[in-house]
């Protein structure tokens, strides 16, 4: 598990780049990228999730940003408890496969506890435009605004719907 100890530089290219405490590499997306994902999501009323922190213009000042759906369950609140509580609309940069990808992670319970309606399967998208994945937003946007706290919780620890 790497550590959220970071180091940001520029790279041979000039880019931003960020290394683990270990010195391992992560997040290759620029801050130009994630400017423009923090601007698309934004402008769909997401916000920066809580471990992320950001710059005086509020952009994430964190070469992992994450971010939150807060339409997720209706706008209902749940004190969360880590790998038992329901998780909202989420979305960030990560690997897949040796290559850089973004990725959504729908409203519902983590770790395929309960049925497939309140699955919350990694969705990974390219980062060659935001046009994939303005159209799983489209979808899953929705859902997530739709779910029920208590039906969530009451299908991971009573058995699937």
């Amino acid at each position: 598990m790497v550590t959220r100890s970071w180091r940001t530089g520029s790279d041979d290219t000039g880019q931003d780049s960020a290394t683990s405490s270990e010195g391992i590499p992560l997040m290759a997306q620029t801050a130009s990228e994630r400017r423009r994902a923090h601007e698309f999501l934004t402008g769909r009323g997401w916000r920066l999730d809580e471990r992320t922190g950001a710059d005086a213009a509020g952009y994430p000042d964190d070469p992992d940003p994450g971010w939150e759906y807060p339409g997720s369950f209706g706008g209902a609140r749940c004190n969360p408890v880590a790998d038992a509580t329901p998780v909202p609309l989420q979305a960030y940069f990560t690997y897949e496969d040796g290559e850089e990808v973004f990725c959504l992670v729908p409203a519902g319970n983590l770790g395929g506890s309960g049925c497939a309606e309140h699955d919350t399967a990694e969705r990974f998208v390219s980062l060659d435009g935001f046009g994939p994945v303005a159209a799983l937003l489209d979808e899953l946007e929705p859902r997530a605004e739709a779910h029920d706290l208590r039906a969530l919780i009451e299908c991971r620890y009573f058995g699937p719907c």
